[in-house]
């Protein structure tokens, strides 16, 4: 791993689509060393997919919510079905378990309120681990980026040289 990695990881991330004629102009190398390199990113692990983002609006799918849920018992087995009742939402298309207040953090994109309703009733009417669950409709997008700084990695290969 070095600066020229960081760049490519840098690049990819803001635009997954590049050729690799664009990329290598973007990063400062040829075509062939950058194929090279993002296939070594790809099977270390560093990059995991490529995908387009598409935009929840023009889907029909504007209604966008943030789900925190609390629950009674914690244990894995649990954890885990919790999760697996998850996996079965399209509409939920982030799920995390969260330390804190909370156990759980979810986001979903709607098409309406009642497809939200309907949902909510499905995962958390009649589990009786829920024990309650609070519902954050987005009003405003601010700051929307899937893009993870590098700069923690810079600062590690900034140290071994």
């Amino acid at each position: 791993m070095d600066r020229l990695d960081v760049r490519i990881l840098e690049a990819l991330q803001h635009s997954g689509d590049l050729t690799h004629a664009e990329l290598a102009e973007k990063v400062g190398s040829t075509q062939s060393t950058c194929l090279r390199r993002v296939q070594r990113l790809k099977d270390s692990g560093h990059l995991n997919k490529s995908v387009y983002l598409a935009d929840p609006a023009r889907l029909e799918r504007g209604l966008r919510v943030f789900i925190v849920v609390t629950t009674k018992e914690h244990d894995r087995r649990k954890r885990m079905a919790f999760a697996a009742k998850l996996k079965g939402e399209s509409a939920i298309t982030l799920a995390y378990g969260v330390t804190g207040e909370v156990d759980a953090l979810l986001m979903g994109n709607f098409a309406s309120m009642a497809e939200y309703q309907e949902t909510c009733d499905r995962l958390f009417d009649g589990d009786d681990n829920v024990v309650r669950y609070t519902t954050f409709f987005v009003a405003e997008t601010y700051k929307e980026t899937t893009a993870i700084p590098c700069d923690a990695l810079l600062a590690r290969l900034s140290d071994l040289i």
